[in-house]
């Protein structure tokens, strides 16, 4: 496979903040405030897992009149120092009493005196990662500054990507791929799914992935009745169909998509439906294209699968944008009237319940193109693999 460069250049970094200061500029915001790992991450380009711990919280301020600002904790000092980031305030830590919120407070101050619109990650798909007293604390300190929702800058940033960061999802989306393609030779009847799933994650460390930090498995006879928990003890025996959906990384970019696998002998209904999410998959792609909505994605969708009869679809939504999470927006569900613009990343996903306690999912990713479409997963195979 094509080496990929892993981080971005200096370059690419300034670019986001700039077009993110315009943005800020349109919406009278003058200072955003950014807490979460992906968001910090995206801006800085620090690379740490040291997220997981939950004691201390990272802040980067970005304004319209100074160089970005990072406040985090003294642990996190080194490591910020070999990013682009060169302006970086530090607090000893951990300190309950005050775990940044005093330096955090004086930056702010020091960016702008007062009257300010500070934006925040408070709304769609985003989060704040510090503790709501503290927060409390900040606005409290703050009493002349408004305080307001920036989720809609961030997702007009993320939703479209750079060519680089096309690279590095493609790579890991090639990455799944084979190793999907790969698995039917290795796994058969009678293994759990505990023991098919930790196949999988070894061939895609084995293929260049990084981390597997999600892997969804369910199994049934003829299907199965959800799709979002871990695997299980459960032996794959005749008749019953298996899927797998993961979300694996290169670079802190992900992929997330699924296969399908039957045991022995299938029935027909259950072909009849990964036929009917064949022909559903299809169209979806077929529709995503520039100009399109995500809710246009949808109803084309909807209609193959209403078409043939489908009991119910309590997914809530059949597709999603991804990069660096497994889920970021758009969303592709009738009420998502997102319009679709190049070099989005999304994932088809039509799913649906043809037996009562029996569904079916089918999953590719695509890049929306200046015209089109461009599928970077493999096809799911048009007829389901069987494993003996």
């Amino acid at each position: 496979m094509k080496k990929i460069m892993r981080g971005f250049n200096n370059n690419e970094y300034q670019k986001r903040v700039l077009k993110t200061q315009k943005l800020m500029d349109k919406n009278n915001i003058d200072i955003l405030l950014i807490t979460s790992p992906q968001n910090f991450r995206y801006y800085t380009g620090l690379n740490s897992y040291f997220w997981e711990s939950p004691t201390r919280p990272w802040f980067l301020l970005i304004s319209n009149n100074s160089e970005p600002i990072a406040i985090i904790p003294s642990i996190g000092e080194t490591s910020m120092k070999n990013t682009w980031i060169k302006n970086i305030k530090t607090w000893k830590s951990p300190n309950p009493e005050d775990e940044g919120i005093t330096a955090l407070t004086n930056v702010i101050l020091s960016i702008k005196k007062s009257h300010s619109k500070i934006g925040c990650e408070m709304g769609k798909e985003n989060f704040l990662r510090m503790v709501i007293n503290d927060f409390n604390k900040l606005k409290k300190n703050l009493p002349n500054y408004k305080f307001v929702d920036a989720s809609n800058i961030i997702w007009e940033m993320r939703m479209i990507k750079s060519n680089n960061e096309i690279s590095k999802i493609k790579k890991i989306v090639s990455i799944a791929s084979k190793a999907f393609d790969e698995l039917p030779n290795n796994i058969s009847m009678g293994q759990t799914e505990i023991e098919i799933t930790n196949i999988m994650k070894k061939n895609l460390v084995d293929l260049g992935a990084d981390h597997t930090l999600y892997m969804s498995c369910a199994s049934g006879l003829g299907g199965y009745d959800q799709i979002i928990c871990d695997p299980t003890e459960k032996k794959l025996t005749d008749g019953d169909i298996l899927v797998i959906d993961t979300g694996t990384t290169f670079d802190g970019y992900f992929c997330d998509f699924d296969r399908n696998f039957g045991f022995g002998t299938i029935k027909d209904e259950a072909k009849r439906a990964y036929e009917i999410l064949f022909e559903a998959t299809n169209i979806g792609m077929e529709v995503a294209k520039p100009g399109n909505t995500c809710a246009d994605v949808s109803i084309a969708m909807l209609k193959i699968l209403e078409k043939n009869n489908i009991i119910k679809n309590n997914v809530g939504r059949m597709g999603h944008g991804f990069g660096l999470q497994l889920t970021e927006p758009p969303s592709i569900m009738p009420e998502d009237r997102t319009i679709l613009k190049e070099n989005m990343i999304i994932a088809i996903e039509p799913c649906f319940e043809y037996s009562p306690g029996k569904m079916i999912v089918q999953e590719e990713n695509i890049l929306i193109t200046s015209n089109g479409f461009e599928r970077i997963t493999s096809r799911t195979p048009k007829v389901i693999p069987i494993i003996n």
